[in-house]
Formats: C-alpha cells, sequence, structure tokens
C-alpha cells in the first residue's frame, strides 16, 4: 500500500514472500579477490560437482579484472567449462572481465567462451578490447567475440557485451542451444548476435556501433532461432541511423523481432537480401519509433536468395498479431523439459535494514539463498542468516546488504544505515501517527544517542496546515513550527498533527492507495497526479478535514475516458457505503466533477473510494468539500478542562492558545484567549496543550 500521508519509525523488519520450497541457504562458493583469482575460481568450480538446483557461485566486486592475461589462450581467449555454475558481479558498470585478442577470427577470440551447460550470469560486462573504440579502422574483418557459447539452458540477466564483428556468437551443444537474456546490453558492427540455437531476449538493449552492419547473422537448425521481444535498438552515432540491417541469413536463419523500440532505424528493406542462404523466417511486428509511433515497414524486403546455394525464398517480414501469438518466451525455450528461466532470474526480497547493538539485522526471507554486505560500497562479506557483526567496522560507516537468490543473483540494495557506537547510550524515538502530512527526520532508524539532536519537519498535504505536536517530548519544543529539534536525554515521543487550510480541496493521488497507481501522465489534473484504479479489488483512502460534523457535497474531479461508465463505492468514517456512476468523459485528458453527498465527523477523517465488481474505475483527481447541513461546534462556556493543567491559575488573554488532541496526535478541538470545552468528546484519554507567551503546559486528561 502506498501511504504518503502517514509517517512512522519502523523497526527493522521485511515482510517476506514464502515461496513452495524455501531456497537452500548457502554461502557464495567463491568471491573473486577474497578467495582467491578467478583462475582459481575456474579450478574450484570444476571440481565442486553442482548441480542444476545448486549452482556453484562465483562472485565479482565491483573492478576490471583482466583475464585475458590471467586465464587466456595465446590468443587472450578464456574457455569456461564447469557447468551449473553462476559467474555474479557486484553491478553490470562496473564489473568488467575483459580481454584484447590479438588475431581476428570467430572462434578464437572470445573474452570468455563457455563451453558448458546451465551456466548463469548476472550484473557483469565482458569487454574484448581489441577493436572496440577504433571500429572504423579495423577493415572488413574485426571478428572479435565477447562472448561466444557451447552449451544448453544459458541465462543472462544484466548482462552487457561490448565488441566490434561477432560480438556474441552461439553454437549448439548435442543439438541443443537455449539461452535467455533478460535486459542486459550487447554492442558491436557487424553480425554481432551471430549463431545457431533458440535465444530469447527479453528487454535487450542492442547498440550499432558502425554504418552498414548487421544485428544479427544467424544459421538456425533449431526450431525458434533468435526471438527478440520488447528490444530497444540505438547507434552511438547519429549519422548511422538508417545505414544497418536487422539481419543477414548466414545459414537458414531464422529471427524475429517483436515489440521493439527503434530509437535508432535500420535501413527500409530492413533485411539484407543474401548472404549464404535463403532465410527460413524473418519476422517483425509492432515495431515503434523513440516516441512510441509505429516505424514504416511498407519497404520492407521480402524476397531472399542465397549468394552461395543458389536457394531462394519469399518470406512475410511484416507479422500480425496472430504471427507473433506464438513467439512466447515458454514456447521458444520450453523444449522436453519445461524449462522456465524466469524462475531462476527472479530476485529474492530487498532487505530492511538496522542497527542491533553491535550487529545489523534484518528479517529472513525464504527465496534468499544469501546476504551480501557491502561497507561504503566495497564488498565486505557474505552470509546466510539474517545479522552481520560490526566488529572492526569502524563507527560512521555506511552498511548496504543485498539478497542473493537461488542463482547468486544479487537483487536491490537495502536501506544505507550509518553505523553508531555500540557501546554508547540510545534512545528510542516514536513517532506518532498523522492524518493530512507526513514527517521527515535526520534520523536512519528508531534510536537516537545521548546528546545527539534529532529534527522532525512535518510537511502538510495539499489542503491542510501544520497544527501542532504533541507527546511527552513536545513540551521542550516550540509546538507551533513544523520543525522540531530535541537533544536526546531519554527516549522521544513526538507526534504531529495537521489541520484543514480552509481551502476545503484535497488531491486523490495524496491518499493511501491499494492496488492502484499514482499516475501523472494525462495531462489537465489538480495537484501533482491523479489515482489511476485497477481492475480487482483497487482503493484509495483519502484524508480530509471537516470544521465541523455533518453533511458535505463532495464535488470529485475525475476522467473516464474509457467510453463506457465506471463505478465506484464511497465511503466516509461517519456514514454508509454508497455506489456512484462516473460517466465516460471525452478523453483521459477531459476532466469533469461530479457532485455527492456524504457525512463526515468534525476534524480529521478519511474517505475510502474503491472498484465495484472487480471493474476498473475513473482516474480519480481531486475532492473539494462545501457545508451543507452541520452541527454546531460545542458551547465554548460549557465546563472547561483546563484546572486540570499543572497551572490551575492561568489567566486568559488573546495570546493563549490551547489544544486538545487524541493520542495518536489528531487534533480534535483548539481555541484561542478562551477556555476549551471537553463537552461531546468520546470518554477516553486525550492530551491538552496550552501555549501562552514563554509558558508551554502540556498534560495527559482524561474524559468521564
Amino acid at each position: 500500500m502506498q501511504n504518503n500521508w502517514t509517517s512512522k519509525f519502523l523497526l527493522a523488519t521485511l515482510a517476506f514472500t514464502v515461496s513452495a520450497f524455501a531456497v537452500e541457504k548457502k554461502k557464495i562458493d567463491f568471491v573473486v579477490g577474497v578467495d582467491g583469482d578467478f583462475k582459481a575460481a575456474m579450478n574450484a568450480a570444476k571440481s565442486a560437482g553442482a548441480s542444476e538446483s545448486s549452482h556453484y557461485v562465483i562472485f565479482f566486486p565491483d573492478g576490471e579484472y583482466n583475464i585475458g592475461s590471467l586465464t587466456g589462450d595465446s590468443n587472450q581467449m578464456t574457455t569456461f567449462t564447469a557447468s551449473n555454475t553462476s559467474l555474479v558481479g557486484q553491478s553490470a558498470d562496473k564489473t568488467v572481465l575483459y580481454n584484447k585478442s590479438i588475431n581476428e577470427g570467430i572462434s578464437v577470440t572470445a573474452t570468455l567462451k563457455v563451453s558448458a551447460n546451465g551456466v548463469y550470469m548476472q550484473d557483469i560486462t565482458l569487454y574484448n578490447k581489441a577493436n572496440y573504440g577504433n571500429e572504423n579502422n579495423c577493415g572488413s574483418a574485426c571478428r572479435h567475440d565477447a562472448l561466444m557459447t557451447v552449451g544448453d539452458k544459458l541465462v543472462y540477466k544484466n548482462v552487457k557485451l561490448l565488441s566490434t564483428q561477432d560480438t556474441y556468437y552461439t553454437k549448439l551443444n548435442g543439438g541443443k542451444g537455449r539461452s535467455y537474456w533478460e535486459g542486459g546490453q550487447i554492442e558491436g558492427t557487424v553480425d554481432f548476435i551471430c549463431g545457431d540455437g533458440d535465444v530469447f531476449f527479453e528487454g535487450t538493449n542492442l547498440v550499432m556501433r558502425r554504418s552498414g552492419g548487421y544485428i544479427t547473422a544467424s544459421q538456425n537448425n533449431t526450431e525458434w532461432g533468435y526471438v527478440f521481444n520488447n528490444a530497444t535498438i540505438t547507434v552511438t552515432n547519429n549519422s548511422f541511423n538508417g545505414t544497418f540491417y536487422l539481419g543477414r541469413s548466414w545459414g537458414t536463419a531464422r529471427t524475429v523481432f517483436l515489440n521493439t523500440r527503434m530509437i535508432a532505424q535500420p535501413t527500409a528493406e530492413g533485411w539484407q537480401k543474401n548472404m549464404n542462404s535463403a532465410p527460413k523466417v524473418f519476422g517483425e511486428y509492432n515495431s515503434k519509433d523513440g516516441n512510441g509511433n509505429p516505424v514504416n515497414t511498407s519497404k520492407r524486403r521480402t524476397y531472399f536468395d542465397g549468394s552461395k546455394d543458389g536457394s531462394t525464398a519469399t518470406l512475410k517480414t511484416v507479422w500480425d498479431a496472430n504471427d507473433a501469438a506464438k513467439y512466447t518466451l515458454q514456447n521458444v525455450l520450453k523444449g522436453n523439459d519445461s524449462w522456465d528461466p524466469t524462475k531462476l532470474t527472479a530476485q529474492a526480497g530487498t532487505p530492511k535494514i538496522a542497527q542491533e547493538g553491535a550487529e545489523i539485522t534484518w528479517a529472513d526471507d525464504n527465496n534468499a539463498r544469501a546476504w551480501v554486505i557491502f561497507v561504503n560500497g566495497k564488498y565486505k562479506a557474505n552470509v546466510i542468516t539474517p545479522s552481520f557483526s560490526l566488529e572492526g567496522v569502524a563507527v560512521g560507516s555506511k552498511i548496504t546488504v543485498r539478497a542473493a537468490n537461488s542463482m547468486g543473483g544479487l537483487g536491490a540494495y537495502s536501506n544505507e544505515v550509518t553505523t553508531i557506537d555500540a557501546n554508547a547510550t540510545y534512545y528510542k524515538v516514536t513517532l506518532g501517527e498523522a492524518i493530512g502530512g507526513m514527517v521527515s527526520t535526520n534520523l536512519s532508524g528508531d534510536k537516537v544517542m545521548e546528546g545527539k539532536t534529532a529534527t522532525f519537519t512535518a510537511t502538510p498535504n495539499s489542503g491542510w496546515k501544520f497544527a501542532g505536536w504533541s507527546g511527552k517530548s513536545a513540551a521542550g519544543i516550540d509546538a507551533s513550527k513544523p520543525q522540531a529539534s530535541i537533544t536526546a536525554a531519554g527516549d522521544i515521543e513526538l507526534a504531529p498533527s495537521f489541520a484543514g487550510d480552509g481551502s476545503g480541496k484535497f488531491q486523490a493521488e495524496e491518499g493511501a492507495i491499494e492496488n492502484g497507481i499514482n499516475e501523472s501522465s494525462n495531462a489537465g489534473f489538480a495537484g501533482a497526479g491523479y489515482v489511476n484504479f485497477n481492475a480487482g479489488t483497487s482503493s484509495v483512502q483519502v484524508p480530509v478535514y471537516a470544521d465541523v460534523e455533518g453533511e458535505y457535497k463532495l464535488t470529485l474531479t475525475y476522467a473516464n475516458g474509457s467510453k463506457s461508465t465506471r463505478s465506484l463505492s464511497i465511503k466516509g468514517e461517519a456514514g454508509e457505503s454508497q455506489e456512484v456512476a462516473f460517466e465516460a468523459t471525452e478523453s483521459w485528458t477531459t476532466y469533469v466533477t461530479k457532485d455527492v453527498s456524504i457525512t463526515l465527523p468534525q476534524g480529521a477523517s478519511t474517505i475510502t473510494f474503491a472498484t465495484v465488481g472487480g471493474n476498473d474505475g475513473p482516474n480519480l483527481d481531486q475532492l473539494e468539500l462545501a457545508a451543507v447541513n452541520v452541527v454546531a461546534p460545542p458551547d465554548s462556556d460549557s465546563t472547561t478542562a483546563i484546572g486540570l493543567l499543572a497551572e490551575p491559575h492561568l489567566e486568559y488573554t488573546s495570546s493563549t492558545s490551547v489544544r486538545i488532541f487524541s493520542t495518536t496526535g489528531k487534533l480534535l478541538r483548539e481555541s484561542t484567549g478562551a477556555a476549551i470545552s471537553t463537552n461531546g468528546l468520546p470518554r477516553g484519554i486525550y492530551i491538552m496543550q496550552v501555549r501562552d507567551g514563554s509558558r508551554n503546559m502540556q498534560k495527559t486528561i482524561r474524559v468521564k
């Protein structure tokens, strides 16, 4: 649930997703630079006896690794033969394995040649420096691979390949050659994705580095070939735009581009006419330019011939949805064993960490194989229990943690915790809930060291104003100012309160959204955006403020470009739920208003809007309240509770301010220059605050 109107300090807990079978806890097997170099890692992996369900994981902290000199042959090609191994980097841009091949050639130059099955790779760059960056001066043959594969069931997540011609070369292993790409980037000049096998690319960036080149050259002897889905095509120099081809046929080619974003576009004919033999499948569906407009594919080539074997083919190269429908990831890669690589690339949850004494702790996660700890951005350790000892870590260090999935791939960084002296005295900080705004703080957790200053800043939502602080720590601050600074001498308990600013206008997107989106793509809205509901159970709980209890006209601004009426249920805290129909508008950028009646209690409360019957709703923008039939506020001359304060002889002046809050910090009553009544308040405990010049008094009161 999105909740930008409630702020509280949380303990370091993280709700975790429970899978059908928990991932076996196991540390990273080999950390390069800690346990030895990459040569030692390869030898260890070969003798590890890993399996598909229990990979041997090699981790590379950020850095550049010259594997060409370390593990390469005389032409600086490194051959990796350990099946069921994971090669995982700290980050794709900063974890670089490189070589500089000497003699060109498609089978003898790879930065890394993977001759194995079941290899998983994530967040790594493979870089052949032979001619990269000097593409226009390397002649007609610049074949220097970054990655060559001879294997099946290979996975690449967020992997980058940098070279020129034949950057990525795929071959079969025993008639099989399935590979899956998720994200990542491949750069090159000529045939920079070439070879055989069934390879599915999902969301991969393809970068052309020289004019007159070809993205693919396939010689597919398998059923599907190369399938690109949601790829993006760019060029390193805009003069290359329109000068390259999607591909050519090395031999019986099968290559398909689906839903491609062509920031740079190929030649009008798209495909090169001939190479060795006529292609079997060249297809393109739903290509869009960089602005999302359809690409003109009317001149795409349909007739092909083989310059070497004389074969010919006439193909439908511009596809419709029916043609594209069968080219799914499942169909392309399932084989005879129903292989689903997306189960391998799924990331474990992001930890929420906190310092507890001399340890960093977080919640356990059944989907995490291990956790990797970083100190000041550098690799420090990996653990299989949800805690890390700070022994030897300097005070003031910045700690982050990432969870490793079953393959060893690392998910997102946790929140950052700056370490504090575990032997110092620390006090707990509790910040109460408040409706109508949020609070930011200079603290990184829910504790503050003795003598340190904790700063809290209250920021109201649209239609609200800051109304004060309450709680046992409010007595020592200027409760009228939205920023409070407290020097820790004990536990801090503080609650902000907000009241309506008198406009009666509130923004739906500032509410607590459940299964919906805070969106701003359709212009014409008020505030910062609007709520886009989803089908199914979707809702938003919007905080509002009513000066007095009673009936209000609620004017709702919305857009409904669906061409049909959509409904929402609407419920205030003091009334029954009602179902309201929102008629269609001309477009999603056409905003209109609709009036409904609603009963609200005095002060802060919420109005809940929810979809009806699993159907989608309109885009909800702004709420505006106008009183219709309200109850007069309590008589100010009635019995007061001010005598319960520490100074019962207080004389009221024009500057005396009295406020009553709920124990959660909600402002319920306020008065200036006169006593305040408790009449009408439900029985219970409240907080009363009095300000009179330099005197600030606060007391807990009981209404019987």
